[in-house]
This record gives C-alpha cells, sequence and structure tokens, in this order.
C-alpha cells in the first residue's frame, strides 16, 4: 500500500510560463514619454470647441 501512496505523492512540475515581457516581445519598442505627451497636446490642442 506505500508504494501506491508514494507514486500519488510523486510532485508534478508544471511547465514554465512566458513572462510579462516574453508575451509582449514582438510588439516592438514602446512610445517614449516624450512622444506620448506630443500626442496628448495634440489631441487636446481643440478642446473645448465653441462649435456645438
Amino acid at each position: 500500500m506505500v508504494p501506491e501512496i508514494e507514486r500519488e505523492l510523486v510532485v508534478v512540475r508544471p511547465t514554465p510560463r512566458k513572462s510579462l515581457w516574453g508575451l509582449c516581445a514582438d510588439l516592438g519598442i514602446a512610445p517614449s514619454a516624450a512622444d506620448i505627451d506630443e500626442v496628448r497636446r495634440e489631441q487636446w490642442a481643440n478642446f473645448p470647441r465653441e462649435d456645438f
């Protein structure tokens, strides 16, 4: 009976998962903070509009 219990208690190691960096590796480089600020300024330049 002991060998049967020992077989059931064998540790099964899960397969390693990819990190978040690995999952996003194919997306390329991220925009810089300066790029984000520039686009934000462009988007909000005409807000609020007066033609409503």
